[in-house]
């Protein structure tokens, strides 16, 4: 019996490397965006902290200069943490888009998939009638045997 053969392997292996390639850089870019959300977090903290360092200066009492420094600390985390947020959207689209792109690479393979293992059940279906063909050759011809054999 001949050996199952899916007539677009190699376009089905194609199709695999390209997913795989897919799904790499979506994971690079959800890395990306991971750590941008971090970078956020650490300038959101870091201006809760100099806040309430600010606030407990205040209250201890301390220089119009260690006010002034502080505060363009704050300053400069917002206009950093402002550009945190663009970045956060930026990625977020990319990963929106890298997505739709996987998602669209995994319908191909899955359409290859299912065309695979329909052609395999026709495979096995010719495979079992051309068997079915073999015995029954076999049988009929057993039977003309011993017809003559008996006439």
């Amino acid at each position: 019996m001949k050996q199952f053969h899916f007539t677009l392997a190699r376009m089905m292996e194609f199709k695999n490397q390209i997913l795989d390639r897919e799904k790499d850089l979506l994971g690079t870019i959800r890395q990306k965006k991971n750590e941008i959300d971090q970078k956020i977090e650490r300038y959101k903290n870091a201006i809760r902290a100099i806040t309430e360092s600010i606030l407990q200066k205040q209250q201890d009492g301390t220089t119009v200069e260690e006010l002034r420094f502080s505060s363009m600390q704050v300053e400069n985390a917002r206009k950093c943490l402002k550009q945190l947020y663009v970045e956060q959207e930026a990625m977020q689209q990319e990963l929106l888009r890298q997505q739709t792109v996987v998602v669209k690479a995994s319908q191909e393979v899955s359409s290859l998939e299912k065309l695979r293992d329909k052609q395999f059940e026709e495979f096995k279906y010719e495979a079992k009638r051309a068997e079915e063909e073999e015995v029954l050759e076999f049988v009929t011809g057993k039977l003309v045997r011993q017809a003559k054999t008996s006439a």
